[in-house]
């Protein structure tokens, strides 16, 4: 049996879940706008161009990027994914495609079991980026990949078609070479897809875009709004100096 000390640890972690689910929902009540733009005002001057290709290819899983497609697929069929691989699809939608954090927003909540308007929309627009009051996140979905699904068991469940490919190249198969094909009798582009942007590009230019938007003075002080409106007067260390 486990002990009074572990049951109140786990009982603790519940509560303060609870509490965190709590002070999401009152924020959207309070900042109902952020619904359709982003509640850190500075941000709503980046302006990114809608791709209805790479849309597609990220709501049916086939961006050409295993953990992200095995991700997306086992989300469109369960209805539910790990907080872990939630942020990563979004990251990788609204940093590497650069699309806008709202075009995900429908496709999301239709797919998620436990939508929460009150978690959703923060939470999306948190791993986008655009609060200005949390860390930028922009996740590699290669390195995932490798860290947290090294033998790859669970893309080969979501994405069948690369299971019988050498577990180096189920990770990254746009790196085998024609040989490397036709021993595996397989063909990128036709078994599974090219990926859909060259990510090493990509990233860079939304950590650079993102990082400088940051400095921005509207950008700023709306993160001391936000701040001083949804913390309490106690968490003053949180706050710019005044």
């Amino acid at each position: 049996m486990k002990s009074d000390k572990e049951n109140n640890k786990h009982l603790g972690a519940f509560i303060s879940r609870l509490r965190w689910q709590a002070h999401f929902i009152q924020k959207f009540e309070m900042e109902h706008t952020m619904e359709e733009s982003s509640i850190n005002k500075g941000y709503h001057k980046l302006k990114k161009s809608i791709s209805e290709t790479y849309k597609t290819a990220w709501e049916t899983g086939m961006t050409g990027f295993p953990l992200v497609d095995a991700s997306m697929r086992c989300l469109n069929e369960t209805g539910y994914l790990n907080f872990r691989m939630r942020s990563m699809l979004v990251s990788f939608f609204t940093h590497i495609l650069w699309q806008p954090w709202q075009e995900a927003t429908a496709h999301l909540s239709k797919m998620f079991l436990d939508f929460e308007p009150g978690i959703h929309f923060p939470q999306l627009q948190m791993q986008a980026g655009e609060t200005g009051i949390n860390s930028l996140r922009i996740y590699n979905p290669i390195k995932n990949s490798l860290d947290h699904d090294a033998h790859a068991v669970f893309i080969k469940k979501w994405c069948p078609e690369l299971a019988n490919l050498p577990v180096c190249f189920i990770h990254e198969p746009y790196l085998m070479t024609a040989l490397d094909m036709q021993f595996s009798d397989f063909e990128l582009g036709i078994d599974y897809p090219k990926p859909v942007v060259d990510i090493k590009t990509n990233r860079k230019k939304a950590s650079d875009i993102l990082w400088n938007l940051k400095k921005n003075p509207l950008v700023q002080e709306e993160s001391f709004r936000i701040l001083k409106r949804h913390t309490l007067s106690n968490r003053s260390k949180l706050l710019p100096n005044e």
